[in-house]
C-alpha cells in the first residue's frame, strides 16, 4: 500500500557529524521523525572521513530497527571524497568499532555522492528544510546539477547555516551559497548554541532509556560534558518554527572574512536573519530537547512515492536513486 496522506517536511542535513552536538542533533532528527513532525530527507558528510558516515548510519539504524530501508524508503548517506580521507574522530570511533551497533555502512561504495544526495533529499519531498552544519563544498556543486536552482527555489522553504565557532573550511563555497541561494537563510550563530547548553545531566537522563545508545557513546567518547546546542537549534527552530521558541532579527548580511569567520550585519539590502534564544525561551528550547532526544523509535511509516511535484525540478533531472561512489 502506498502511503496517500500529505508528507512531513523533509529535513536536509549537511554536516561534518565531529562534535556532540550533531549526533545529538541527529536524535532530535529522529524525534521529531518519530512524531511526524518532519522526516530525514537525507544526511550528508562533508569534511570528515568514512567512519563518519558509518556512524550515521549506525544511527538510523538505531531508531529504524529491522531490515535494513532501501533507498525508496531512506536515501543513503552522502559522503564527500577527499585524498586522503580525513581522520575519523574518537566520537565516531566508539560507535562504529562496537559490534553491537549495526549498520551498512561499512566501505565507501556503501555511501553516495554528496552533492546528489543533497539534491535528491529535496527531490523525495514536496516541501524541505537545509541546515548547512558542515563545509558548503558539496552543496555549492550541487547548484551545478541539472535544474537544481529551479529545484531548490521551490522545495526548499528555508537554509538554516550554523556557525560551529571555527573557520570555515571551504570559504569560496560559503561565499558562493551567500550569494546564490535561492531561498531565505537563518543565521545560527555560535551564541545560539552557547546560550542553551544540552546538559550532561539531561543527556544521560533523557537517553537512558536504551542501555546502549550510540548517540550517548559518542557523546561520553567526546568527554560527556555540557554541549553547545548550535546543530539542535537550528533544527528545532527549522521544524518548530510555528512554536515562537526563537527570534529572528531583521534582514541583513551574512559574510565571511578572509580566515573563514562569519559576520552577521544586520539592515541594508541584505536577506538574512540572525537566529537568537531569548533568555525567557530557554527553558521552553531545553523542554523540547528532552522531549525528543527522549522519544524512541517510531512504528514503521508505510512506503511511499516521491511527490509528484518532482517534475518542478525538470523533466531531465535523473530521480532520485544512489549513485555509488568508488574509492578515491
Amino acid at each position: 500500500m502506498q502511503f496517500q496522506g500529505k508528507l512531513p517536511i523533509g529535513v536536509i542535513y549537511n554536516t561534518s557529524m565531529d562534535r556532540p552536538d550533531a549526533a545529538l542533533a541527529l536524535a532530535l532528527l529522529y524525534g521529531l521523525e518519530g512524531k511526524r513532525e518532519s522526516r530525514v530527507g537525507s544526511v550528508c558528510i562533508t569534511g570528515s572521513g568514512l567512519g563518519a558516515a558509518a556512524f550515521c548510519d549506525a544511527v538510523s539504524t538505531f531508531y529504524h530497527p529491522g531490515p535494513p530501508r532501501n533507498a525508496n524508503q531512506a536515501l543513503p548517506v552522502g559522503l564527500a571524497l577527499e585524498t586522503p580521507m580525513p581522520p575519523d574522530s574518537p566520537m565516531v570511533r566508539a560507535v562504529v568499532d562496537r559490534p553491537d551497533f549495526p549498520r551498512t555502512v561499512k566501505k565507501v561504495s556503501d555511501t553516495s555522492l554528496a552533492e546528489a544526495v543533497l539534491r535528491n533529499g529535496v527531490i523525495f519531498n514536496a516541501e524541505a528544510l537545509m541546515v548547512l552544519s558542515g563545509p558548503a563544498t558539496n552543496l555549492a556543486k550541487s547548484l551545478d546539477l541539472l535544474d537544481v536552482p529551479a529545484l531548490y527555489k521551490s522545495r526548499v522553504k528555508t537554509l538554516v547555516v550554523v556557525d560551529s565557532g571555527q573557520p570555515t573550511k571551504d570559504i569560496a563555497a560559503m561565499r558562493r551559497i551567500l550569494a546564490e541561494w535561492p531561498t531565505p537563510v537563518v543565521f545560527c550563530g555560535r551564541e545560539v548554541g552557547d546560550a542553551v547548553p544540552y546538559t550532561a545531566a539531561s543527556i544521560a537522563k533523557d537517553l537512558a532509556w536504551s542501555q546502549a545508545h550510540p548517540v550517548v557513546e559518542a557523546w561520553k567518547a567526546s568527554g560527556g560534558k555540557d554541549v553547545p546546542s548550535m546543530d539542535m537549534a537550528a533544527i528545532l527552530y527549522a521544524v518548530r518554527r510555528d512554536k515562537d521558541l526563537f527570534t529572528l532579527s531583521e534582514p541583513g548580511r551574512l559574510a565571511l572574512d578572509d580566515s573563514g569567520r562569519f559576520q552577521f550585519t544586520p539592515g541594508g539590502d541584505g536577506k538574512v536573519r540572525s537566529l537568537a534564544a531569548p533568555e525567557e525561551k530557554k527553558p521552553a528550547i531545553l523542554a523540547a530537547y528532552s522531549e525528543l532526544a527522549a522519544a524512541k523509535p517510531a512504528a514503521p511509516q508505510q512506503r511511499f512515492r516521491p511527490p509528484a511535484a518532482a517534475a518542478a525540478a525538470g523533466a531531465a533531472t535523473p530521480p532520485p536513486a544512489q549513485v555509488p561512489q568508488k574509492k578515491p
